[in-house]
């Protein structure tokens, strides 16, 4: 499955995996199967990827990735998933959505700092923002309850893309009142802002 990784971490933060995803989708194919469509589809109030059957009726603005019309052999059709045609849907809906929660450096004084960079990339990485500590986008569910319901929060990855942005509205649909870092941590060291080794304490 030639998925890029970017893909794969919004499947696992939405589903736990991506086997736990492909399932559920065939699942509901196999109960569908008379008719109708099965979609991966985006949901801009959560943030997140769902599964959703549809009978052709609106969408509620879900944002549809994949569609699976019925009947249809569920099989073949993930095998045959074009998953860069599909991540450039996702990265479309999320930038659309996410715009609205974009915060800029000057925003970073005051919140807590939270850098999601994907876990392969933080690990390559050799800086963090002082003061920031890292978790997993992937598991975004698991997390959320730690953080204190006050304060603000600011979330950050390389560019500011989706990354950066789906877990900022992952976060929001929890309660929690985060942003993300325009830019990601490139436009911050582009401007000559501090960073520090990863490992280091401020």
């Amino acid at each position: 499955m030639n998925m890029p990784p970017p893909m794969s971490l919004a499947l696992c933060a939405s589903f736990d995996s991506v086997e736990a995803w492909r399932d559920a989708f065939v699942a509901l194919a196999h109960e569908h199967a008379g008719g109708g469509r099965v979609e991966l589809a985006f949901n801009p109030q959560t943030g997140s990827l769902e599964n959703r059957w549809s009978s052709g009726e609106p969408s509620n603005g879900a944002v549809p990735i994949l569609v699976l019309p019925l009947p249809a052999d569920v099989g073949q059709f993930i095998a045959a998933i074009s998953w860069a045609s599909a991540y450039q849907s996702y990265q479309d809906a999320v930038h659309t959505t996410g715009e609205a929660w974009a915060a800029s450096q000057h925003d970073a004084a005051e919140a807590l700092l939270i850098d999601v960079r994907r876990a392969a990339v933080f690990e390559a990485a050799p800086t963090v923002l002082p003061g920031s500590v890292w978790r997993d986008p992937a598991r975004v569910r698991h997390w959320a309850s730690e953080l204190p319901p006050a304060r603000p929060v600011l979330v950050y990855c390389v560019y500011g893309h989706e990354v950066g942005r789906a877990t900022a509205l992952r976060l929001r649909s929890m309660g929690v009142n985060a942003r993300f870092l325009s830019g990601g941590i490139d436009a911050w060291e582009r401007a000559g802002l501090p960073t520090m080794p990863k490992g280091e304490t401020p």
